[in-house]
């Protein structure tokens, strides 16, 4: 076997070619496989063309030929190519039937020559593309304008990001091991490379619908009766500096990545875990900020749903996007909302914490049968006066009128988050104390001299020491006139001890505000814990559907590659909740490695007369992977099958 290149009106072509002798003995050629355009090095051909042969004809080398990662590659793809479509015709007998006598045959079968090829995964691509069948992908990417090619590429994409997660440029390499060319049917194998960058572009350009689609198809599918929005952002940092992408900023890094650039990803959930919508902003983004692309969800989703918009949603943000003018902004477009206020506010309710009257405990805090810490909540009612807006200067006289506003305030007490921020108060005292015993020290032994750098120092340890500066007064005394080898002076602190005692009473509390007065405790505090939803969102994206790091470079790249992670999250979320519904608590790892073993294979089954049949078909699911397949109503029994009978020459 052999390369060879070929002029064509699309361009070069690339042929895998087969000599041999025909029945007359005469020379001929055939072409085993076009690889379109593929580029293949000139310095590899020969070695890849030599192992294809063997590969193909089952003729082991007696020294191994050693490969590089790009040649064997090759190999690989082209072996699995052939395979698959089933069309090839060995152009000389093979060894394997030269001598059929010495070989037991059972009908006519050489019952020891039966072997298979190709293996290939099945079980996590077919529950994946399972799902995303029944949230009607397929139908919505048609009528979107996506030809069948566009589609299967799109499907390609979500799937791996829930199955293998790999790079777009190694996605031809995992196919190759992969059975979604036989559950699709389609040549995906043969795609071009930048096939799977241009689909996240179609598919970014038609995000709004697609996301109104899924929200649709979800609701239905499930009868959800959506009564609470969550809303909470994350962050993805990229490898590299991003210079051409004007959203990569430097910010606040959820995973302690300040040294990189990143970008700010806002998503909007529904209280039974999926997405709703989603937004990329710049990475230097306030959470504070974001509030717009909230707003302006809310809107669609009340216009688009009437039974939403009749339940008048309760909308649960975090501390950081609960300022004043956000929560004048909801009430304003009729939503009401449920905050966490901040960590200063509860220590305005110290008197309130210490009186234990009033205070209830949840019920139902158990888990798998053993009880949990209880938490505690008692409701009050605060009513306040307040300033229209946070920037008098950007509103008219009327807009800025003082605002009598009510709230129901339900405040939150529990031991075991208590312990924790205590040992992390006392730990961060620790390195406070430490580090202002050596700048004491080196201002003593008149290592630092100069005013000015004493009060940097200072300034350093109170940026750095945040969690408990605000316990201590720290004061540098100057002396008035040092003499020569003496200190410039001498650093003081001392402990607030009745705020330090005041903070550690309030340690584990918390207070949560909304402006529903006719709901009781236990309820808002339940609804406020759905937020937790929104958190392992995230916790998924970000780790089983690798949202981070991102590997990209430009904008449009950037947002792709997020999108394409929101759209494999949704087809998990839809495979999580259909389990949930079933009694079936476990996650997509578990799910997915008990799925794994279960693949696609080729028998290849050698008759006495020479003919060869290729069988193409999936393996018996056991006991475990059947239970799974039944929550979803797959019949494994129906998937696509094939034969090739190959008669020698």
């Amino acid at each position: 076997m052999f390369f060879r290149t070929k002029k064509s009106p699309s361009g070069t072509v690339t042929q895998l070619v087969e000599s041999f002798r025909n029945d007359e003995g005469q020379a001929r050629q055939s072409i085993i496989l076009s690889l379109g355009q593929a580029k293949i090095n000139e310095d590899i051909r020969r070695d890849v063309a030599k192992v294809v042969e063997t590969r193909l004809y089952h003729e082991p080398e007696l020294l191994e030929r050693p490969l590089t990662l790009e040649a064997a590659y090759w190999v690989d793809r082209i072996v699995n190519t052939v395979q698959h479509n089933g069309t090839w015709t060995p152009g000389r007998k093979r060894r394997d039937h030269q001598d059929n006598t010495s070989s037991e045959a059972i009908d006519g079968v050489l019952s020891d020559k039966i072997d298979h090829t190709h293996s290939t995964t099945l079980g996590p691509e077919l529950l994946a593309l399972h799902a995303w069948k029944q949230l009607n992908m397929p139908g919505l990417l048609e009528t979107l304008g996506f030809n069948q090619a566009q589609c299967d590429a799109a499907a390609v994409r979500v799937v791996n990001r829930l199955v293998a997660l790999c790079s777009d440029y190694f996605m031809q390499t995992w196919l190759t091991t992969s059975s979604l060319s036989d559950l699709l049917g389609s040549d995906i194998l043969n795609f071009a490379d930048d096939r799977y960058y241009r689909i996240s572009d179609k598919l970014l350009a038609a995000k709004d619908k697609i996301e109104a689609h899924l929200r649709h198809a979800q609701k239905e599918r499930f009868n959800l009766q959506r009564t609470i929005i969550l809303y909470d952002l994350t962050n993805t940092h990229f490898e590299g500096v991003c210079a051409n992408n004007p959203k990569a900023k430097r910010g606040k890094n959820k995973q302690k990545r300040n040294d990189c650039p990143q970008v700010v990803v806002g998503m909007v959930f529904d209280e039974f875990g999926f997405e709703l919508a989603h937004q990329t902003f710049s990475g230097n983004t306030q959470d504070s900020t974001t509030l717009a692309f909230l707003v302006n969800t809310l809107k669609k989703l009340t216009d688009s749903d009437q039974e939403l918009a009749d339940a008048k949603p309760i909308v649960v943000v975090d501390a950081g996007i609960a300022t004043k003018d956000n929560l004048r902004r909801l009430r304003e477009e009729g939503f009401s909302y449920l905050v966490n206020a901040s960590r200063q506010q509860r220590e305005v309710y110290a008197d309130h914490f210490r009186d234990d009257s009033g205070f209830e405990a949840v019920p139902g805090r158990e888990k798998n049968g053993r009880a949990r810490a209880p938490v505690l909540v008692k409701a009050i009612d605060h009513t306040f006066t307040e300033e229209a807006s946070d920037d008098p200067s950007e509103a008219s006289d009327s807009e800025n009128a003082p605002e009598t506003i009510t709230e129901r305030l339900v405040l939150c007490k529990s031991d075991t988050p208590g312990d924790k921020e205590r040992a992390m108060i006392s730990k961060a005292e620790e390195k406070l104390l430490e580090r202002l015993q050596k700048l004491a020290t080196r201002i003593a032994k008149g290592q630092i001299k100069k005013v000015s750098k004493i009060h940097e120092a200072i300034g350093r340890l109170r940026s750095n020491n945040s969690r408990v500066v605000r316990f201590y007064d720290i004061d540098f005394q100057a002396a008035k006139k040092p003499a020569k080898g003496e200190p410039s002076g001498v650093l003081h602190y001392t402990r607030k001890d009745q705020l330090f005692a005041d903070s550690q009473l309030v340690m584990g509390c918390y207070v949560l505000r909304t402006d529903q007065q006719d709901l009781p405790a236990e309820q808002l505090w339940q609804l406020y814990i759905t937020l937790v939803l929104a958190e392992e969102g995230f916790r998924l994206l970000k780790t089983d559907l690798g949202l981070r790091p991102n590997f990209h470079q430009i904008e449009d790249r950037v947002d792709g590659h997020i999108f394409i992670t929101v759209l494999a999250y949704h087809v998990l979320t839809h495979i999580l909740y259909t389990l949930r519904q079933r009694g079936d608590t476990r996650g997509w790892h578990t799910v997915r490695c008990v799925l794994q073993p279960h693949s696609y294979a080729t028998l290849i089954v050698p008759t006495v007369d020479g003919t060869v049949h290729r069988i193409r078909k999936p393996g018996l699911p056991e006991a475990s992977q059947a239970q799974i397949y039944r929550h979803f109503d797959i019949d494994t029994t129906a998937l696509p099958q094939s034969k090739v009978i190959i008669t020698p020459k």
